[in-house]
């Protein structure tokens, strides 16, 4: 019994890593697997969370997200939907039909983005770019948080 225990209590302390997160403990940037750093010439993303400036320091590409991700502060990130077919210079998507989203540091940690909007500004061969903004909320709506001048480029599926 006291050998089984001992297994049990070892097998926690190798498994478990206090105040990180999942996407930390197997990344050490702190990650999760598959992550690109976000480069001005590469994939990129910047935007201004209740005005306040962020970058994004890594992206995830689409065929590992299947979203539109930038990564801004360590494993929060911005999320904003994709559609191959929505890929088209001028093309705006309303975030009341499709959802946005931001997750945090707060007591909230993610903010369901149900208003504002993304607009495809550039597709050019294997990079389409896009500006957004949007509205997030606490998921009993009481609170709210304010995303704008979004930018974002990223590479396209092959």
């Amino acid at each position: 019994m006291k050998k089984l225990l001992s297994l049990a209590i070892a097998g926690i302390l190798v498994f478990a890593s206090p105040g990180k997160s999942d996407a930390q403990n197997h990344d050490p940037n702190g990650l999760p697997p598959g992550a690109i750093p976000a480069t001005t010439g590469g994939y990129f993303m910047t935007a201004k969370i209740n005005g306040k400036a962020c970058k994004a320091h890594a992206m995830m590409p689409l065929d590992k997200a299947g979203e539109i991700v930038g990564f801004y502060d360590g494993d929060k990130y911005i999320g904003l939907p994709y559609h191959k077919k929505d890929l088209v210079v001028g093309k705006k998507i309303s975030f009341s039909d499709e959802n946005a989203d931001l997750t945090s540091n707060d007591e909230v940690q993610v903010w369901n983005g149900r208003k504002g909007e993304m607009e495809i500004t550039k597709v050019n061969g294997n990079w389409a770019e896009g500006k957004f903004f949007f509205t997030g909320y606490s998921y009993d709506s009481k609170k709210k948080i304010e995303v704008t001048n979004g930018f974002f480029r990223i590479a396209l599926d092959k």
